[in-house]
């Protein structure tokens, strides 16, 4: 197994909600795929990194050592360096509309099953049912945390009064009863946080366009309970 790799294709598709580490850093995971490399996990990424979505990414990577995980990586450097990682991880284009659902479609998978048994922590679901929803979440702190100089700390999501979910089912779903999973795309958790008490139109701002896009989710499993998968992001891309 490569401890070190400098990816050169990497195209960004989804970015998770932020979470503190232990040393006070705010983080984001940031999963994409690269044509030479397949599906690529980068944790951890800052919250103001260049690295959003369809962006094509440059970056010299390593393994990260608290993760075992095939596809997962971080920015060489990214600890040392943390403050100067778009020097580090540099995005070369913008993948255009227009080249999106061609990019995407060569790897949608029938079902989450099927990543599973493939032993990859990594996806891209076509569903072709599913419903969107907000659980009530019964244990969470609804006062913000301040830093020693007094500033607020960004919200984590377990700090949200819901948390986002959706039931579908995958295009050759193998599962019964379809899936439920979280989704920790973190468009919905800014969308909740600038927009308190009207926390279920997330879904119409989401899907305003659906009739003219072709819907995907990405998805991974989480590091300490691999048969659970999430939706990492949500992928909404235009067709002619």
């Amino acid at each position: 197994m490569a401890k070190e790799l400098i990816i050169d294709d990497l195209v960004i598709l989804g970015q998770s909600s932020p979470d503190r580490l232990s040393d006070g850093r705010i983080s984001v995971c940031t999963a994409g795929y690269s044509p030479i490399h397949g599906f690529i996990r980068l944790y951890p990424t800052r919250i103001d990194s260049k690295l959003r979505m369809w962006s094509v990414v440059l970056a010299t990577v390593e393994r990260n050592p608290k993760n075992s995980r095939l596809e997962s990586w971080k920015i060489k450097g990214s600890r040392i360096e943390w403050y100067s990682l778009d020097d580090i991880a540099k995005v070369k284009r913008i993948l255009l509309p227009k080249e999106r659902l061609s990019f995407v479609s060569p790897h949608v998978d029938g079902c989450i099953h099927d990543i599973r048994e493939e032993g990859r922590s990594l996806g891209i679901i076509k569903p072709v049912k599913k419903e969107c929803y907000l659980s009530e979440r019964l244990e969470f702190n609804p006062y913000d945390q301040l830093t020693l100089d007094g500033s607020k700390v960004l919200k984590d999501k377990n700090r949200f009064p819901f948390q986002p979910r959706v039931k579908f089912m995958c295009g050759s779903c193998k599962s019964e009863n379809g899936h439920d999973q979280q989704i920790l795309e973190w468009g919905i958790y800014e969308w909740m946080r600038k927009n308190p008490g009207k926390e279920e139109k997330v879904w119409k701002n989401l899907f305003a366009h659906e009739s003219r896009q072709k819907i995907f989710f990405l998805v991974g499993n989480m590091a300490f309970h691999p048969a659970s998968f999430i939706v990492i992001s949500i992928l909404r891309i235009r067709h002619a």
